[in-house]
């Protein structure tokens, strides 16, 4: 049985993003004390739509994340900032050196220093990289970008943490996360904001596999592996089960939204070296977490269209 979050003190950090934001729903319903680290240059004013009051610290150097560690003294944390992008370039390199493995490093070692309870990390299917599908957690890293080689990274230290100094970290692994007030950087939201717009938009012949899993599913996660027992030290793989085209997906799309002939097939070449198959191990998650995602792709699907349509 998971532990009581109730008026106990979470550290979010990367509060206002698009998984972030969801966070802070779910530990506010679960009684939480919630303090949100948000990275200077990162717009706060979203925590202002939020029904119900937070804490917030503004860290001008990300590097140093820690000091925000330190100063907020929570008993667990989420560490959700990082630098996201698959380039292949210096600039993403540094990037991804400077957002994610030393930021983490000063984080797990605040952490380690007022003794938290627990800290969850989120990982990426990007550390699989060249490994054939499905994914499982006990094959070696081969990432084939700097941000899925700093992922990687995230996670030996995050073993290395747990082994050597004693602190509790969690690292969850997503597959394709969606939903409303998603970037429409993002496939399913471009494509959608696209439709509601009605404009036509290229997309690869969308013959690769994807597990496309819903946001809340994955808040309701990271929140249960807060406080679940026995599942300190591992990586986890968080997905729906339900692995379908990335052709499949859009035709959804398609059917949801009644807006067809604007998507064009083919339009655009797939990219160098992606993730063509991209298929997750998840029955041991299921069992160790006691739980499953409860929105499947459809019903998924329906919610972001809506909530597209209410925004245009």
């Amino acid at each position: 049985m998971p532990i009581s979050l109730t008026s106990q003190r979470v550290a979010v950090t990367g509060a206002t993003g698009f998984i972030g934001m969801q966070v802070l729903r779910k530990l506010h319903e679960a009684g939480a004390e919630i303090v949100a680290i948000v990275a200077a240059g990162r717009s706060a004013s979203k925590l202002e739509t939020l029904p119900f009051p937070i804490e917030l610290i503004v860290v001008e150097d990300v590097a140093n994340i820690g000091d925000a560690i330190l100063q907020a003294k929570p008993r667990y944390v989420v560490h959700l900032n990082a630098y996201i992008s698959t380039e292949r370039s210096l600039h993403s390199l540094q990037q991804s050196l400077q957002w994610n493995l030393f930021s983490t490093i000063s984080l797990l070692t605040a952490a380690s220093a007022i003794q938290a309870e627990r800290v969850i990390l989120m990982g990426s299917c990007e550390e699989y990289g060249q490994n054939i599908s499905p994914f499982d957690p006990a094959l070696a890293p081969d990432p084939n970008s700097p941000y899925g080689a700093s992922k990687a990274a995230v996670t030996a230290y995050a073993r290395m943490f747990t082994t050597s100094f004693k602190l509790p970290t969690v690292v969850l692994r997503p597959s394709v996360v969606y939903g409303p007030g998603q970037s429409p950087r993002m496939l399913i939201s471009q494509v959608m904001k696209a439709l509601a717009e009605n404009r036509t938009i290229d997309v690869t012949e969308g013959k690769q596999t994807r597990d496309f899993v819903y946001i809340d599913d994955v808040a309701d996660a990271i929140v249960l592996a807060l406080t679940l027992s026995g599942i300190e030290g591992g990586v986890w793989n968080v997905g729906s089960g339900e692995v379908v085209t990335v052709r499949d997906c859009l035709e959804r799309i398609e059917r949801v939204s009644g807006r067809t002939g604007l998507i064009d097939y083919g339009g655009r070449p797939y990219v160098d070296r992606e993730i063509y198959r991209y298929e997750l191990k998840v029955e041991e998650t299921y069992s160790a977490f006691g739980w499953k995602p409860s929105i499947m792709l459809d019903e998924g699907l329906r919610r972001t269209w809506a909530s597209i349509l209410d925004k245009a």
